[in-house]
Protein backbone atom coordinates (compact mmCIF):
# COMPACT_ATOMS: atom_id res chain seq x y z
CA UNK A 1 0.00 0.00 0.00
CA UNK A 2 1.53 3.32 -1.06
CA UNK A 3 2.01 5.97 1.60
CA UNK A 4 -0.41 8.89 1.42
CA UNK A 5 1.02 12.28 0.58
CA UNK A 6 -0.02 15.81 1.46
CA UNK A 7 -1.46 17.67 -1.51
CA UNK A 8 -0.79 20.95 0.25
CA UNK A 9 2.91 20.18 0.77
CA UNK A 10 3.21 18.86 -2.76
CA UNK A 11 1.73 22.06 -4.21
CA UNK A 12 3.96 24.14 -1.98
CA UNK A 13 7.03 22.17 -3.09
CA UNK A 14 6.17 22.57 -6.75
CA UNK A 15 5.62 26.32 -6.37
CA UNK A 16 8.87 26.71 -4.43
CA UNK A 17 10.80 24.72 -7.04
CA UNK A 18 9.39 26.91 -9.80
CA UNK A 19 10.25 30.05 -7.82
CA UNK A 20 13.82 28.83 -7.15
CA UNK A 21 14.23 27.89 -10.81
CA UNK A 22 13.08 31.34 -11.91
CA UNK A 23 15.36 33.06 -9.39
CA UNK A 24 18.36 31.00 -10.48
CA UNK A 25 17.62 31.73 -14.12
CA UNK A 26 17.46 35.44 -13.28
CA UNK A 27 20.88 35.33 -11.59
CA UNK A 28 22.46 33.51 -14.52
CA UNK A 29 20.88 35.92 -16.97
CA UNK A 30 22.08 38.92 -14.97
CA UNK A 31 25.65 37.62 -14.75
CA UNK A 32 25.72 37.01 -18.50
CA UNK A 33 24.44 40.52 -18.99
CA UNK A 34 27.26 41.86 -16.80
CA UNK A 35 29.79 39.99 -18.92
CA UNK A 36 28.32 41.59 -22.03
CA UNK A 37 28.43 45.04 -20.44
CA UNK A 38 32.09 44.62 -19.39
CA UNK A 39 33.18 44.47 -23.05
CA UNK A 40 32.41 48.18 -23.52
CA UNK A 41 32.61 49.30 -19.95
CA UNK A 42 36.30 50.24 -19.91
CA UNK A 43 36.17 52.45 -22.96
CA UNK A 44 32.90 54.14 -22.12
CA UNK A 45 33.90 54.79 -18.49
CA UNK A 46 37.31 56.31 -19.28
CA UNK A 47 35.97 58.45 -22.11
CA UNK A 48 33.19 59.75 -19.91
CA UNK A 49 35.70 60.60 -17.18
CA UNK A 50 37.83 62.49 -19.71
CA UNK A 51 34.84 64.57 -20.74
CA UNK A 52 33.95 65.26 -17.11
CA UNK A 53 37.51 66.47 -16.42
CA UNK A 54 37.52 68.75 -19.48
CA UNK A 55 34.38 70.46 -18.18
CA UNK A 56 35.99 70.80 -14.73
CA UNK A 57 39.12 72.69 -15.98
CA UNK A 58 39.36 76.42 -15.19
CA UNK A 59 42.16 79.07 -15.29
CA UNK A 60 42.20 81.65 -12.52
CA UNK A 61 43.19 85.33 -13.04
CA UNK A 62 46.80 84.51 -12.44
CA UNK A 63 46.65 81.94 -15.23
CA UNK A 64 46.92 78.96 -12.88
CA UNK A 65 45.00 75.87 -13.89
CA UNK A 66 42.24 74.84 -11.48
CA UNK A 67 40.29 71.53 -11.57
CA UNK A 68 36.79 71.96 -10.07
CA UNK A 69 35.56 68.39 -9.70
CA UNK A 70 32.23 67.39 -8.18
CA UNK A 71 32.52 66.29 -4.59
CA UNK A 72 32.00 62.59 -5.31
CA UNK A 73 34.63 62.47 -8.03
CA UNK A 74 37.01 64.54 -5.99
CA UNK A 75 36.85 61.78 -3.34
CA UNK A 76 37.42 59.14 -5.99
CA UNK A 77 40.55 60.82 -7.33
CA UNK A 78 41.81 61.51 -3.80
CA UNK A 79 41.36 57.95 -2.52
CA UNK A 80 44.48 55.81 -3.09
CA UNK A 81 42.38 52.66 -3.06
CA UNK A 82 40.44 53.88 -6.08
CA UNK A 83 41.81 52.90 -9.44
CA UNK A 84 40.94 56.06 -11.43
CA UNK A 85 43.75 58.63 -11.96
CA UNK A 86 44.29 61.59 -14.28
CA UNK A 87 46.94 64.05 -15.47
CA UNK A 88 46.42 67.36 -17.28
CA UNK A 89 49.15 68.41 -19.72
CA UNK A 90 49.75 71.88 -21.12
CA UNK A 91 50.38 72.82 -24.69
CA UNK A 92 54.09 72.13 -24.14
CA UNK A 93 53.23 68.57 -22.98
CA UNK A 94 54.28 69.36 -19.41
CA UNK A 95 51.99 68.15 -16.59
CA UNK A 96 50.00 70.95 -15.00
CA UNK A 97 47.76 68.93 -12.66
CA UNK A 98 47.59 65.32 -11.43
CA UNK A 99 45.06 63.44 -9.31
CA UNK A 100 45.60 63.47 -5.55
CA UNK A 101 45.93 59.66 -5.40
CA UNK A 102 48.97 59.69 -7.71
CA UNK A 103 52.51 60.92 -7.03
CA UNK A 104 53.80 60.82 -10.59
CA UNK A 105 52.07 62.04 -13.73
CA UNK A 106 50.74 59.70 -16.35
CA UNK A 107 52.61 59.50 -19.65
CA UNK A 108 51.57 62.00 -22.28
CA UNK A 109 49.51 60.60 -25.14
CA UNK A 110 48.69 62.70 -28.19
CA UNK A 111 45.05 63.04 -29.15
CA UNK A 112 43.87 61.94 -32.56
CA UNK A 113 42.92 65.03 -34.62
CA UNK A 114 39.66 63.37 -35.70
CA UNK A 115 37.89 63.89 -32.41
CA UNK A 116 38.13 65.45 -28.93
CA UNK A 117 38.55 62.06 -27.22
CA UNK A 118 41.01 59.44 -28.41
CA UNK A 119 40.64 55.66 -28.34
CA UNK A 120 41.51 53.44 -25.37
CA UNK A 121 45.16 52.45 -25.29
CA UNK A 122 47.11 50.20 -22.97
CA UNK A 123 50.37 51.06 -21.28
CA UNK A 124 52.61 48.98 -19.14
CA UNK A 125 53.39 45.26 -19.11
CA UNK A 126 51.89 42.38 -17.13
CA UNK A 127 50.24 43.32 -13.86
CA UNK A 128 51.09 47.00 -14.43
CA UNK A 129 49.24 47.13 -17.69
CA UNK A 130 46.38 49.62 -17.61
CA UNK A 131 43.92 51.26 -20.03
CA UNK A 132 44.41 54.97 -20.77
CA UNK A 133 42.49 57.62 -22.75
CA UNK A 134 43.55 61.10 -23.87
CA UNK A 135 41.18 64.00 -24.61
CA UNK A 136 41.76 67.50 -26.06
CA UNK A 137 40.94 70.30 -23.63
CA UNK A 138 40.60 74.08 -23.97
CA UNK A 139 43.69 76.25 -24.69
CA UNK A 140 45.76 73.35 -25.99
CA UNK A 141 45.39 71.29 -22.81
CA UNK A 142 45.42 67.49 -22.95
CA UNK A 143 43.65 65.38 -20.34
CA UNK A 144 44.87 61.81 -19.81
CA UNK A 145 42.71 59.45 -17.74
CA UNK A 146 43.85 55.98 -16.67
CA UNK A 147 42.67 53.12 -14.50
CA UNK A 148 44.80 50.52 -12.84
CA UNK A 149 44.47 47.03 -14.24
CA UNK A 150 41.45 45.02 -13.10
CA UNK A 151 40.79 41.51 -14.40
CA UNK A 152 37.55 40.80 -16.21
CA UNK A 153 36.41 38.32 -13.54
CA UNK A 154 37.21 40.73 -10.75
CA UNK A 155 35.27 43.47 -12.46
CA UNK A 156 32.29 41.19 -13.04
CA UNK A 157 32.33 40.09 -9.39
CA UNK A 158 32.60 43.72 -8.27
CA UNK A 159 29.61 44.83 -10.32
CA UNK A 160 27.66 41.74 -9.38
CA UNK A 161 28.40 42.32 -5.69
CA UNK A 162 27.37 45.94 -5.90
CA UNK A 163 24.01 45.04 -7.41
CA UNK A 164 23.54 41.93 -5.27
CA UNK A 165 22.12 44.09 -2.52
CA UNK A 166 18.79 43.43 -4.20
CA UNK A 167 19.22 39.70 -3.47
CA UNK A 168 18.39 40.30 0.18
CA UNK A 169 15.14 41.87 -0.93
CA UNK A 170 14.44 38.82 -3.10
CA UNK A 171 15.14 36.49 -0.18
CA UNK A 172 12.69 38.37 2.01
CA UNK A 173 10.19 38.30 -0.81
CA UNK A 174 10.74 34.53 -1.22
CA UNK A 175 10.03 33.92 2.48
CA UNK A 176 6.89 36.03 2.33
CA UNK A 177 5.83 34.30 -0.90
CA UNK A 178 6.21 30.86 0.68
CA UNK A 179 4.11 31.93 3.64
CA UNK A 180 1.50 33.33 1.30
CA UNK A 181 1.56 30.11 -0.74
CA UNK A 182 0.98 28.10 2.44
CA UNK A 183 -2.02 30.23 3.41
CA UNK A 184 -3.50 30.24 -0.10
CA UNK A 185 -3.09 26.48 -0.51
CA UNK A 186 -4.80 25.92 2.85
CA UNK A 187 -7.62 28.25 1.88
CA UNK A 188 -7.97 26.52 -1.52
CA UNK A 189 -8.16 23.07 0.09
CA UNK A 190 -10.85 24.03 2.61
CA UNK A 191 -13.71 23.03 0.23
CA UNK A 192 -12.09 19.61 -0.18
CA UNK A 193 -11.88 19.18 3.59
CA UNK A 194 -15.55 20.18 3.82
CA UNK A 195 -16.44 17.63 1.11
CA UNK A 196 -14.55 14.97 3.06
CA UNK A 197 -16.60 15.72 6.18
CA UNK A 198 -19.82 15.53 4.16
CA UNK A 199 -18.80 12.19 2.65
CA UNK A 200 -18.00 10.83 6.11
CA UNK A 201 -21.61 11.48 7.24
CA UNK A 202 -23.13 9.36 4.45
CA UNK A 203 -24.33 6.04 5.84
CA UNK A 204 -27.35 3.79 6.42
CA UNK A 205 -28.83 6.30 8.85
CA UNK A 206 -28.52 9.16 6.32
CA UNK A 207 -28.38 7.54 2.87
CA UNK A 208 -29.67 10.63 1.06
CA UNK A 209 -26.79 12.92 2.05
CA UNK A 210 -24.58 13.97 -0.86
CA UNK A 211 -21.34 15.90 -1.32
CA UNK A 212 -21.92 19.51 -2.26
CA UNK A 213 -19.91 20.63 -5.30
CA UNK A 214 -20.21 24.31 -4.40
CA UNK A 215 -16.85 26.02 -3.95
CA UNK A 216 -14.83 23.04 -5.18
CA UNK A 217 -12.23 23.50 -7.95
CA UNK A 218 -13.39 22.62 -11.45
CA UNK A 219 -10.85 19.78 -11.55
CA UNK A 220 -12.41 18.17 -8.45
CA UNK A 221 -16.07 18.59 -9.43
CA UNK A 222 -16.14 15.62 -11.91
CA UNK A 223 -14.87 13.37 -9.11
CA UNK A 224 -17.56 14.67 -6.75
CA UNK A 225 -20.24 14.15 -9.40
CA UNK A 226 -19.02 10.59 -9.97
CA UNK A 227 -19.04 9.89 -6.22
CA UNK A 228 -22.54 11.36 -5.86
CA UNK A 229 -23.71 9.23 -8.78
CA UNK A 230 -22.28 6.13 -7.11
CA UNK A 231 -23.98 7.10 -3.86
CA UNK A 232 -27.27 7.56 -5.72
CA UNK A 233 -27.01 4.09 -7.20
CA UNK A 234 -26.11 2.58 -3.85
CA UNK A 235 -28.97 4.45 -2.20
CA UNK A 236 -31.46 3.17 -4.76
CA UNK A 237 -30.12 -0.36 -4.44
CA UNK A 238 -30.35 -0.06 -0.66
CA UNK A 239 -33.93 1.20 -0.97
CA UNK A 240 -34.77 -1.74 -3.26
CA UNK A 241 -33.37 -4.18 -0.72
CA UNK A 242 -35.26 -2.56 2.14
CA UNK A 243 -38.46 -2.56 0.13
CA UNK A 244 -37.91 -6.19 -0.83
CA UNK A 245 -37.43 -7.13 2.82
CA UNK A 246 -40.50 -5.18 3.93
CA UNK A 247 -42.68 -6.56 1.11
CA UNK A 248 -41.54 -10.11 1.70
CA UNK A 249 -42.19 -9.82 5.45
CA UNK A 250 -45.64 -8.32 4.82
CA UNK A 251 -46.78 -10.75 2.12
CA UNK A 252 -45.33 -13.90 3.68
CA UNK A 253 -46.89 -13.22 7.05
CA UNK A 254 -50.35 -14.51 6.05
CA UNK A 255 -49.31 -17.70 4.19
CA UNK A 256 -46.82 -18.51 6.96
CA UNK A 257 -49.56 -18.07 9.55
CA UNK A 258 -51.91 -20.31 7.52
CA UNK A 259 -49.19 -22.93 7.10
CA UNK A 260 -48.44 -22.79 10.82
CA UNK A 261 -52.12 -23.38 11.63
CA UNK A 262 -52.25 -26.35 9.26
CA UNK A 263 -49.18 -27.89 10.88
CA UNK A 264 -50.60 -27.35 14.39
CA UNK A 265 -53.87 -28.97 13.30
CA UNK A 266 -51.94 -31.87 11.82
CA UNK A 267 -50.11 -32.34 15.10
CA UNK A 268 -53.39 -32.33 17.07
CA UNK A 269 -55.41 -34.52 14.72
CA UNK A 270 -52.63 -36.74 13.38
CA UNK A 271 -53.86 -36.09 9.84
CA UNK A 272 -51.96 -33.78 7.44
CA UNK A 273 -53.61 -32.10 4.48
CA UNK A 274 -50.56 -32.44 2.21
CA UNK A 275 -52.18 -30.95 -0.92
CA UNK A 276 -53.03 -27.79 1.02
CA UNK A 277 -49.52 -27.63 2.51
CA UNK A 278 -47.97 -28.06 -0.90
CA UNK A 279 -50.27 -25.37 -2.29
CA UNK A 280 -49.25 -22.94 0.45
CA UNK A 281 -45.54 -23.70 -0.05
CA UNK A 282 -45.89 -23.31 -3.81
CA UNK A 283 -47.60 -19.94 -3.33
CA UNK A 284 -44.85 -18.72 -1.00
CA UNK A 285 -42.15 -19.96 -3.35
CA UNK A 286 -43.72 -18.16 -6.29
CA UNK A 287 -44.08 -14.99 -4.23
CA UNK A 288 -40.43 -15.07 -3.17
CA UNK A 289 -39.30 -15.73 -6.74
CA UNK A 290 -41.33 -12.80 -8.04
CA UNK A 291 -40.04 -10.47 -5.33
CA UNK A 292 -36.43 -11.40 -6.08
CA UNK A 293 -37.06 -11.05 -9.81
CA UNK A 294 -38.63 -7.60 -9.35
CA UNK A 295 -35.75 -6.45 -7.12
CA UNK A 296 -33.23 -7.68 -9.69
CA UNK A 297 -34.99 -5.83 -12.50
CA UNK A 298 -35.10 -2.63 -10.45
CA UNK A 299 -31.37 -2.90 -9.67
CA UNK A 300 -30.46 -3.52 -13.32
CA UNK A 301 -32.48 -0.51 -14.45
CA UNK A 302 -30.14 1.74 -12.44
CA UNK A 303 -26.95 0.16 -13.76
CA UNK A 304 -27.38 0.22 -17.54
CA UNK A 305 -28.95 2.56 -20.02
CA UNK A 306 -30.73 1.59 -23.20
CA UNK A 307 -27.88 2.69 -25.46
CA UNK A 308 -25.48 0.18 -23.90
CA UNK A 309 -27.85 -2.82 -24.12
CA UNK A 310 -27.58 -5.40 -26.89
CA UNK A 311 -30.00 -5.41 -29.83
CA UNK A 312 -32.39 -8.35 -30.15
CA UNK A 313 -35.51 -9.52 -31.95
CA UNK A 314 -38.60 -8.67 -29.89
CA UNK A 315 -40.81 -10.74 -32.20
CA UNK A 316 -38.90 -13.90 -31.36
CA UNK A 317 -39.02 -13.16 -27.62
CA UNK A 318 -42.80 -12.65 -27.87
CA UNK A 319 -43.27 -15.98 -29.65
CA UNK A 320 -41.17 -17.75 -27.01
CA UNK A 321 -43.26 -16.21 -24.19
CA UNK A 322 -46.46 -17.18 -26.00
CA UNK A 323 -45.20 -20.74 -26.38
CA UNK A 324 -44.64 -20.93 -22.60
CA UNK A 325 -48.21 -19.79 -21.84
CA UNK A 326 -49.92 -21.88 -24.55
CA UNK A 327 -50.24 -25.09 -22.44
CA UNK A 328 -52.07 -23.14 -19.73
CA UNK A 329 -54.39 -21.67 -22.38
CA UNK A 330 -55.11 -25.13 -23.74
CA UNK A 331 -55.82 -26.44 -20.26
CA UNK A 332 -58.57 -23.79 -19.87
CA UNK A 333 -59.89 -24.30 -23.40
CA UNK A 334 -58.94 -20.79 -24.45
CA UNK A 335 -57.28 -19.53 -27.61
CA UNK A 336 -54.11 -17.49 -27.99
CA UNK A 337 -53.48 -15.34 -31.08
CA UNK A 338 -50.11 -13.80 -31.97
CA UNK A 339 -49.84 -10.91 -34.45
CA UNK A 340 -46.16 -10.00 -34.83
CA UNK A 341 -43.86 -8.98 -37.70
CA UNK A 342 -40.92 -11.21 -38.59
CA UNK A 343 -38.39 -9.05 -36.79
CA UNK A 344 -38.72 -5.97 -34.63
CA UNK A 345 -35.37 -4.91 -33.24
CA UNK A 346 -35.04 -3.49 -29.74
CA UNK A 347 -32.17 -2.76 -27.35
CA UNK A 348 -32.74 -4.51 -24.05
CA UNK A 349 -32.32 -7.54 -21.82
CA UNK A 350 -33.80 -10.65 -23.39
CA UNK A 351 -34.82 -12.35 -20.13
CA UNK A 352 -36.56 -9.24 -18.80
CA UNK A 353 -38.46 -8.59 -22.04
CA UNK A 354 -39.52 -12.23 -22.25
CA UNK A 355 -40.71 -12.11 -18.61
CA UNK A 356 -42.63 -8.91 -19.35
CA UNK A 357 -44.59 -10.51 -22.22
CA UNK A 358 -45.10 -13.67 -20.15
CA UNK A 359 -46.57 -11.64 -17.27
CA UNK A 360 -48.85 -9.77 -19.67
CA UNK A 361 -50.19 -13.06 -20.99
CA UNK A 362 -50.46 -14.54 -17.47
CA UNK A 363 -52.49 -11.53 -16.37
CA UNK A 364 -54.88 -11.94 -19.31
CA UNK A 365 -55.12 -15.66 -18.60
CA UNK A 366 -55.87 -15.29 -14.88
CA UNK A 367 -57.99 -12.14 -14.84
CA UNK A 368 -59.37 -12.00 -18.39
CA UNK A 369 -61.82 -14.04 -20.49
CA UNK A 370 -62.06 -15.62 -23.89
CA UNK A 371 -59.46 -15.30 -26.62
CA UNK A 372 -56.17 -13.62 -25.73
CA UNK A 373 -54.26 -11.82 -28.48
CA UNK A 374 -50.81 -10.24 -28.48
CA UNK A 375 -49.80 -7.77 -31.17
CA UNK A 376 -46.61 -5.86 -31.97
CA UNK A 377 -46.80 -2.68 -34.03
CA UNK A 378 -43.37 -1.66 -35.39
CA UNK A 379 -42.16 1.97 -35.10
CA UNK A 380 -43.34 2.89 -38.60
CA UNK A 381 -46.89 2.13 -37.52
CA UNK A 382 -46.77 3.60 -34.01
CA UNK A 383 -45.11 7.02 -34.17
CA UNK A 384 -41.52 5.81 -33.76
CA UNK A 385 -42.23 3.58 -30.73
CA UNK A 386 -42.66 -0.18 -30.63
CA UNK A 387 -46.14 -0.95 -29.36
CA UNK A 388 -47.02 -4.24 -27.64
CA UNK A 389 -50.73 -4.83 -27.04
CA UNK A 390 -52.28 -7.72 -25.12
CA UNK A 391 -56.09 -7.97 -25.29
CA UNK A 392 -58.71 -10.36 -23.95
CA UNK A 393 -62.50 -10.42 -24.04
CA UNK A 394 -63.02 -9.55 -20.38
CA UNK A 395 -64.37 -6.26 -18.94
CA UNK A 396 -60.91 -4.96 -18.12
CA UNK A 397 -59.84 -2.84 -15.17
CA UNK A 398 -62.53 -0.87 -13.28
CA UNK A 399 -62.50 2.85 -13.96
CA UNK A 400 -60.14 4.76 -11.71
CA UNK A 401 -57.85 1.79 -11.03
CA UNK A 402 -55.84 1.85 -14.26
CA UNK A 403 -52.76 3.03 -12.35
CA UNK A 404 -53.34 1.25 -9.06
CA UNK A 405 -53.12 -2.20 -10.68
CA UNK A 406 -49.43 -1.59 -11.42
CA UNK A 407 -48.60 -1.18 -7.73
CA UNK A 408 -47.03 -4.05 -5.85
CA UNK A 409 -49.44 -6.60 -4.37
CA UNK A 410 -52.47 -4.70 -5.63
CA UNK A 411 -55.25 -7.11 -6.60
CA UNK A 412 -58.73 -6.09 -7.72
CA UNK A 413 -60.11 -9.47 -6.66
CA UNK A 414 -58.53 -10.70 -3.44
CA UNK A 415 -59.82 -14.24 -4.13
CA UNK A 416 -58.10 -14.47 -7.48
CA UNK A 417 -54.85 -16.44 -7.67
CA UNK A 418 -51.56 -14.62 -7.92
CA UNK A 419 -49.49 -12.31 -5.74
CA UNK A 420 -50.18 -8.97 -7.40
CA UNK A 421 -46.61 -8.58 -8.66
CA UNK A 422 -47.01 -9.45 -12.33
CA UNK A 423 -48.07 -6.03 -13.58
CA UNK A 424 -45.53 -4.31 -11.30
CA UNK A 425 -42.84 -6.36 -13.07
CA UNK A 426 -44.32 -5.39 -16.46
CA UNK A 427 -44.13 -1.67 -15.76
CA UNK A 428 -40.69 -1.93 -14.18
CA UNK A 429 -39.27 -3.69 -17.26
CA UNK A 430 -40.96 -1.21 -19.61
CA UNK A 431 -39.64 1.83 -17.77
CA UNK A 432 -36.15 0.42 -17.38
CA UNK A 433 -36.09 0.13 -21.20
CA UNK A 434 -37.24 3.71 -21.70
CA UNK A 435 -40.95 2.99 -22.17
CA UNK A 436 -44.10 2.56 -20.11
CA UNK A 437 -47.24 0.41 -19.67
CA UNK A 438 -50.88 1.41 -19.29
CA UNK A 439 -54.38 -0.03 -19.37
CA UNK A 440 -57.03 1.14 -21.82
CA UNK A 441 -60.07 2.29 -19.83
CA UNK A 442 -63.20 0.15 -20.08
CA UNK A 443 -61.66 -2.82 -21.92
CA UNK A 444 -59.36 -5.75 -21.31
CA UNK A 445 -56.36 -4.26 -23.11
CA UNK A 446 -52.92 -3.31 -21.83
CA UNK A 447 -50.47 -1.38 -24.00
CA UNK A 448 -46.67 -1.29 -23.60
CA UNK A 449 -44.58 1.20 -25.59
CA UNK A 450 -40.83 0.78 -25.99
CA UNK A 451 -38.20 2.72 -27.98
CA UNK A 452 -36.95 0.90 -31.05
CA UNK A 453 -33.30 0.09 -31.61
CA UNK A 454 -33.43 1.51 -35.17
CA UNK A 455 -36.02 3.07 -37.42
CA UNK A 456 -35.42 0.40 -40.06
CA UNK A 457 -37.83 -2.49 -39.59
CA UNK A 458 -38.47 -5.51 -41.71
CA UNK A 459 -41.83 -5.76 -43.46
CA UNK A 460 -44.75 -6.99 -41.42
CA UNK A 461 -45.81 -10.57 -41.95
CA UNK A 462 -49.33 -12.12 -41.79
CA UNK A 463 -51.26 -12.63 -38.60
CA UNK A 464 -50.86 -15.94 -36.76
CA UNK A 465 -53.40 -17.88 -34.74
CA UNK A 466 -52.28 -20.23 -31.98
CA UNK A 467 -54.73 -23.06 -31.54
CA UNK A 468 -54.68 -26.15 -29.38
CA UNK A 469 -52.92 -29.03 -31.12
CA UNK A 470 -51.12 -31.98 -29.67
CA UNK A 471 -49.51 -32.99 -32.98
CA UNK A 472 -46.53 -30.55 -32.92
CA UNK A 473 -44.24 -28.97 -30.34
CA UNK A 474 -45.55 -25.71 -28.93
CA UNK A 475 -42.79 -23.39 -30.20
CA UNK A 476 -42.95 -24.99 -33.66
CA UNK A 477 -46.71 -24.38 -33.79
CA UNK A 478 -46.14 -20.68 -33.04
CA UNK A 479 -43.69 -20.33 -35.91
CA UNK A 480 -45.48 -22.54 -38.44
CA UNK A 481 -48.93 -21.03 -38.05
CA UNK A 482 -47.41 -17.54 -38.22
CA UNK A 483 -45.99 -18.40 -41.69
CA UNK A 484 -48.96 -20.33 -43.10
CA UNK A 485 -51.81 -17.84 -42.47
CA UNK A 486 -51.65 -15.22 -45.26
CA UNK A 487 -54.29 -12.74 -44.04
CA UNK A 488 -52.98 -9.20 -43.49
CA UNK A 489 -52.45 -8.11 -39.86
CA UNK A 490 -54.51 -5.39 -38.40
CA UNK A 491 -52.80 -1.96 -38.37
CA UNK A 492 -52.86 -0.52 -34.85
Amino acid sequence: MSRAHSLRLRLLGVMFALFALGLGASFVSYRLEVHNVIAGLRASTLQNQARELIEALRFDRAGVLQVHLPRDWAKVYADPSRRFTFTVFGADHRPLAISANRTRPLPYIPVDARGPVGPVEFIGVGAAKQPIVAARGPGGLTVVVARYRMSRGTLVDSLFAEDSEHVSVLIVFAVLALGLMWLISGWSLQPIERASREAARVGPSEPDLRISAGGLPREIQPLVEAVNGALDRLSRAYAVERRLTADAAHELRTPLAVLNLRLQRARLTGSTDWPAVERELSQMGRLVDQLIDLARKESLSYERHGESLPTMNLSRLTREAAAQVLPLMEAQGRRLEVHVPDAVEISGRADDLRDMVRNLLDNALVHGRGTVSVRIAPPRLSHGMIRIEVRDEGPGVPAGQEEAVFERFHRINAQAPGSGLGLAIVRQVARSHGGDARFSPGEGRIIVQLPAARTRESASRPRARLKSSADAPILERVRTENDDDRSQPEHL
